[in-house]
């Protein structure tokens, strides 16, 4: 039986493959530590074997790792050669060994490497299982075969030659040959004084913006340095390794250009200060101040999540997975995607609000868009919404409207304190549309945030409670004062410390009780609730005003709902 066996892993094809590690990180990584070889080494030979177990008779000293395959016709190339009378392949020189399946031969790979801008040549070292390294003489000929003219002189390269330890199997890269890098000049540039670089979202005490992304907008007080000027370089050629001229050329090395409300100081004229207090915006190259905030382009990873203490005015969308936070009021004159939108005073979305599970909109005071698709939307006062509320749960503290001649809400759930006013509510495929007013969805939510406090403290007098009856008994629920005075010292001593721990559970349920009663009178109503449909009814509007619900089974034209306050029911009515 005639084989082949290799003394290379077979199986690779390069040098260094991509790997992944843990973090996600693609690095490149050694792909085989066999395949390295020295001059005149073994890489593969032919053997004739009863059995293919029989083959590890063939070995050569010295020489353990193989592979085997059935014979075929193998070419040689790239300084692979085939000694006819041992019918063994060897390599005539140090390089890395691969098999070319498709093609079914042997190649050489030269370890030498050039950078990507010529200005450097490295060669790869890996001790041979033989501890074999390269010599000077034969890197010298992969260089000179190369082309290369500006080889390292042979001192630096054996220097570097000596310092590998052949008993450790760890990759080397030498430097071989190195031309002379250009140095590049630029005209005249500022470089910030103040930090513009990625934030982690950190929410500052001084209300300031952080970014999380390159840029940041950062408030500024008059006579703050903002700027230093850096004065041209004169551009210097260099050369790459093949002894060609590398060009220099004149460009801007990550500097700025000054924009408006920025001056020399009085003391440095290299320092620029703002003239005005305000915010620093970045467009691009150049760094001005401005007394607002605003941001020219969409809020991405340019800009990165905001959070400023004043009004925010964003010329472009929030893209999906950001936030704005503002002190102020929030403008954004193109879309809201899939974000998260939080504003102390008035948000006005000047095109529309779409989600995609994450989308919130939340405001102290007034929303304004043309649309809200599949998002969560809430405002103390009125809502206002153009076009169409479509699957989305939106709460209005006040009044949600839909202005639009054609303008419906649905699907999803619209809940307003006072009135909804629309003129088509669900669609002809009858989907279910909840709508609801005479509810105040905050109160609530602070209702149930003070039941749950309750219960707590409610649970912890119950197990007081109890561990003073497994204590001391029942008798001192009946009559305290002669149940304690003929207690034994001890035990008095622990049931008083039970009581007083009894006592102050029972004062937090009280103030919780108290604060229950200021609560619950917010719930009341400012005018009697209405849903108003000026157009159509399609059947599946589920309506609720305050605790009554009712179903529109049939389709309707303007219709006017109401709680009828004798009957307690809903009626309608028309809406003129």
């Amino acid at each position: 039986m005639k084989l082949l066996l290799f003394y290379f892993n077979q199986k690779v094809s390069k040098i260094f493959i991509e790997k992944t590690d843990e973090s996600g990180e693609k690095h490149l990584a050694l792909s085989s530590p066999y395949n390295f070889v020295s001059k005149d080494e073994t890489v593969a030979k032919v053997i004739n074997v009863e059995e293919p177990e029989d083959a590890s008779e063939h070995l050569d000293d010295g020489y353990s790792y193989y592979n085997l395959e059935k014979f075929r016709s193998i070419r040689v190339s790239d300084g692979i050669y085939l000694d006819e009378t041992s019918k063994t392949y060897k390599a005539p020189r140090y390089g890395f060994v691969v098999f070319d399946r498709n093609e079914s031969r042997i190649r050489l790979i030269s370890p030498l490497q050039i950078s990507r801008d010529k200005l450097a040549a490295y060669y790869i070292i890996f001790p041979t299982k033989f501890k074999q390294l390269p010599s000077y003489t034969e890197i010298e000929e992969a260089i000179f075969h190369r082309g290369i003219a500006a080889i390292a002189d042979k001192e630096s390269i054996e220097q570097q030659l000596e310092k590998i330890d052949v008993d450790q199997k760890k990759l080397e890269r030498i430097i071989v040959a190195k031309g002379r890098k250009p140095v590049n000049g630029s005209n005249e540039y500022f470089l910030p004084l103040i930090s513009i670089d990625k934030k982690a979202g950190k929410v500052l005490e001084d209300g300031r913006i952080d970014f999380r992304e390159v840029d940041s907008i950062i408030e500024c007080k008059k006579g703050q340095k903002i700027l230093k000027r850096v004065a041209g370089v004169k551009p210097e050629d260099g050369y790459d390794i093949f002894g060609e001229k590398a060009e220099a050329v004149l460009e801007n090395r990550k500097g700025f250009l000054k924009g408006d409300n920025i001056a020399p100081s009085d003391d440095d004229e290299s320092i620029y200060v703002s003239t005005i207090d305000g915010c620093i915006n970045v467009d691009k190259t150049r760094i001005s101040v401005q007394p607002n905030v605003i941001i020219k382009g969409n809020v991405d990873y340019d800009y990165g999540n905001i959070d400023f203490n004043g009004s925010v005015h964003i010329r472009g969308s929030v893209l999906p997975g950001f936030s704005v936070k503002a002190g102020g009021d929030i403008i954004v004159e193109k879309n809201v995607d899939d974000a998260y939108i939080e504003a102390d005073g008035n948000i006005i979305i000047k095109m529309g609000i779409t989600g995609k599970g994450s989308c919130k909109v939340i405001a102290n005071g007034s929303i304004k868009a043309n649309y809200i698709l599949n998002s969560v939307v809430e405002a103390i006062k009125e809502i206002e919404v153009q076009d169409s509320i479509i699957n989305s749960r939106v709460f209005s503290n006040d009044k949600i409207s839909v202005t639009a001649k054609h303008g419906k809400i649905m699907g999803g759930e619209v809940t307003a304190r006072h009135e909804v006013i629309v003129n088509v509510v669900g669609s002809q495929k009858e989907n279910i549309t909840y709508v609801t007013v005479g509810r105040s969805l905050f109160i609530e939510r602070e209702m149930n945030e003070i039941r749950k406090e309750m219960d707590k403290w409610r649970t912890k007098v119950d197990d007081t409670i109890r561990k003073i009856k497994s204590s001391v008994g029942e008798g001192l629920f009946e009559n305290p004062k002669e149940f304690l005075r003929i207690l034994p010292t001890v035990k008095k001593k622990n049931c008083l410390l039970l009581l007083k721990e009894l006592t102050d559970y029972n004062k937090e349920l009280k103030q919780l009780a108290e604060k229950q009663k200021v609560v619950e009178k917010k719930l009341k109503l400012e005018r009697e609730p209405v849903i108003i449909i000026n157009e159509i009814v399609f059947p599946g509007l589920i309506a609720q005003i305050k605790k009554r619900k009712r179903r529109v089974e049939q389709k309707l034209e303007n219709v006017k709902l109401f709680e009828d306050p004798k009957e307690k029911l809903i009626r309608i009515s028309s809406a003129v």
